[in-house]
């Protein structure tokens, strides 16, 4: 192989390889977040504005109307992450091996780093579901880029509450009401279900007003388990009839949301979620995966490197709860 060649013969290629191996992979990545991919910044923030409350029902004519000025909620940050990976061919083995055979290895290798890179993604993206729950937060819930972003939550959510908090560690809305969305001892089966949806739907179905909304209204709603809860999730969502009777009884709970089961979360057997789909969490690309190829001069070696940044951000407990998720 020309030694002109390794950088300029094969980048066009590497890209190639790498993105059909990518989409190769399908991931849960977009199927439960909102997915952004921003091309410029360090980091990304939300605020939560309070909008205009219910409307007052007058019980006389003639009387005031009532002012309120609009306020704020809560800011929540999400810190663009570095992830690399490198490859390193001595001189001899680019000089020595044939042309084709050097080209062959780089392709797998590359190959290999798209479907890694989907890898990366979805183990960083569970992190959320998966450390969501420590008491003690998270690194990756923290946001702080030096001189730039400090957001001071001691790795927490963005109001410094694990984003599935318990009872006993309640969060406290701008309006005063206090609320929690995870539990503990929660079996998935139809009980457990019922339980966890009128906590998503009824419970914490409030805005920061503390005033009722419809949050099973606003997407599709989703039951995320690990492989191990398979055989529950179906038997709670896709039998007709309740599980384990002999009296035809309709299950109330057939198909009232998408069952998800994700190979990320399997280090936490018995955790399960169930949530609205792209609601209350984002996840960020940011920017393409970059390649570089070069030649080491200290030693003659052939190299190339990729580099990928990504991001998320939890912002709204209110789609979200969990039953038995990790507390540290």
């Amino acid at each position: 192989m020309a030694l002109g060649n390794w950088p300029k013969g094969l980048v066009q290629d590497v890209y190639d390889w790498l993105w059909e191996s990518y989409d190769e992979v399908d991931t849960k990545i977009d199927t439960l977040f909102e997915v952004k991919s921003p091309t410029e910044g360090a980091y990304d923030q939300r605020t939560s504005a309070i909008g205009a409350g219910q409307l007052a029902q007058k019980t006389s004519e003639n009387t005031s109307v009532t002012y309120r000025r609009p306020s704020e909620g809560f800011t929540a940050y999400a810190v663009y992450r570095d992830f690399d990976d490198g490859l390193e061919l001595t001189k001899n083995e680019v000089e020595d091996f044939p042309t084709a055979k050097v080209k062959d290895l780089v392709q797998g290798y590359v190959s290999g780093w798209g479907e890694a890179l989907r890898r990366t993604e979805e183990e960083y993206a569970a992190t959320l579901f998966t450390k969501g729950g420590f008491t003690a937060g998270h690194a990756n819930f923290g946001n702080v880029i030096a001189g730039l972003l400090s957001q001071n939550t001691d790795n927490l959510a963005y109001d410094a509450k694990p984003f599935f908090n318990l009872v006993g560690n309640e969060r406290t809305s701008k309006g005063g009401s206090t609320y929690f969305n995870a539990k503990a001892g929660m079996a998935l089966n139809i009980a457990g279900y019922a339980d966890l949806y009128t906590l998503l739907g009824v419970t914490n179905a409030k805005n920061e007003r503390d005033e009722v909304i419809d949050i099973l209204g606003m997407g599709d709603r989703v039951l995320v388990h690990p492989p191990q809860l398979r055989d529950e999730a179906f038997q709670t969502l896709m039998s007709e009839y309740l599980p384990g009777t002999d009296h035809n009884d309709k299950n109330p709970w057939y198909q009232t949301c998408k069952p998800v089961e994700w190979r990320y979360l399997s280090a936490n057997a018995t955790s399960w979620y169930l949530g609205m789909a792209k609601k209350g969490i984002t996840f960020y690309r940011r920017g393409k995966a970059e390649i570089r190829m070069f030649r080491n001069e200290d030693t003659g070696s052939y190299r190339a490197t990729i580099r990928a940044r990504y991001g998320w951000m939890a912002w709204n407990f209110r789609f979200w709860v969990a039953a038995n998720p990790p507390t540290s």
